[in-house]
């Protein structure tokens, strides 16, 4: 812009004088200070090693990152200790930018979608709410993508999270919506792999509780010694893997100082602290306020607190099985994104799973909870 062009103004006083002013005003809009370059030195020379570590690590995690990223991160894991700092810092590094509904990234691995396309498709759906509840939205989905695909798509509820897995291996089950624990095993077994993922506060993931009665005098995971949990299907990663790695790290040895109780719904869950069936109850954000809950106790999120929050868990994925013939992957996955983005589809998945959205995932992005399995349950990677 010449008018801002500093040598048409007279004296080189003012034209210096005014490009400092430019320079100034930039860098304001830029977001950014300006530091004497004295102070910048004097502070670079004091700068500790340990203080380095911290602002590299500080700057890491303000970085928005990819999935791809944060699976890096979490490989990076050397021991028990530090598989905490990992786990903590890649999950708390996923953006929002890669949660945002899109365009379809979808991958098919190698040797995969080979079967020959068909017309007549079964979804499940794992029970981590009471099976009616949920088959009443499956429904609805599933009507929708019959409708969008062309096929036609039966939904149905499980009984147990690793009937999916069973299932997909047995061709009786098409794709479904799972945890990323239960997709994770049963990709390690069977080949299966995720088409999309669930959105939820703009981030392509989500956090699980550990919740006590709000009289109990529990306030912490190490009030929890000699008292009792209720946790979630043993395939259930925000109600079984996270909080039984929560309370290793706490010092406390789950089934020997503290009792275990499970139970595969965590609207169930929910409801046992309530009603003190267990002294604290872990399940996904916030099961609390899922309406079989609400309606039998609508003071339950006064009557009960959060004792503990989990970091951030790769999102609950949508998953096909491994032969599904590669063009209907594709109009399934094209379905889920045009249903995430449709008015009434939206309102289905928020009365499904409370998710706002669903956005492309790959299994590479999965690699992150890999290690955290290796950690607390390697068995469950066993072939």
């Amino acid at each position: 812009m010449k008018f801002l062009h500093y040598p048409t103004l007279k004296g080189k006083g003012v034209s210096f004088i005014f490009t400092l002013l430019v320079a100034t005003l930039m860098l304001s809009a830029c977001g950014e200070t300006a530091t004497p370059a004295s102070t910048t030195a004097a502070a670079a020379a004091t700068t500790t090693t340990a203080a380095m570590t911290s602002a590299a690590m500080t700057s890491a995690m303000a970085m928005t990152t990819s999935p791809a990223a944060m699976t890096s991160a979490m490989a990076m894991t050397t021991s028990a200790g530090s598989t905490t700092a990992a786990m903590t810092s890649a999950m708390a590094m996923t953006s929002a930018a890669a949660a945002t509904p899109g365009a379809s990234s979808l991958v098919i691995p190698a040797g995969a979608g080979t079967e020959a396309e068909k017309t007549d498709l079964v979804m499940a759906l794992v029970p981590s709410r009471q099976s009616d509840v949920i088959q009443t939205q499956a429904d609805n989905i599933a009507a929708f993508l019959s409708k969008e695909t062309g096929y036609k798509i039966k939904a149905t509820v499980l009984t147990s999270y690793g009937a999916v897995g069973e299932g997909m291996n047995a061709k009786n089950i098409d794709f479904a919506w799972v945890g990323p624990l239960d997709f994770v095993v049963a990709a390690n077994k069977f080949g299966v792999y995720p088409i999309t993922g669930s959105v939820r506060k703009d981030v392509l993931g989500y956090k699980a509780f550990v919740v006590a009665r709000a009289d109990s005098g529990i306030n912490s995971l190490a009030d929890l010694k000699g008292k009792s949990v209720i946790l979630g299907d043993p395939l259930s990663a925000s109600s079984n893997l996270y909080p039984t790695y929560a309370l290793q790290q706490a010092g406390l040895k789950p089934g020997t100082d503290v009792t275990v109780r499970n139970i595969t719904s965590q609207s169930a869950i929910a409801i046992g602290v309530e009603e003190k069936a267990g002294d604290a109850g872990a399940f996904y954000d916030d099961a609390r306020t899922n309406k079989e809950v609400t309606d039998k106790y609508p003071n339950v999120l006064k009557d009960t607190k959060i004792i503990y929050t989990t970091p951030l868990i790769p999102a609950d994925p949508q998953i096909v099985r491994k032969d599904l013939n590669a063009n209907e992957v594709k109009k399934l996955q094209a379905a889920m994104l045009k249903l995430s983005a449709d008015t009434q589809g939206k309102q289905y998945l928020k009365d499904l799973f409370t998710i706002d959205g669903l956005a492309a995932v790959k299994d590479s992005d999965y690699d992150g909870l890999r290690d955290v399995i290796r950690a607390v349950k390697p068995d469950l990677l066993a072939k």
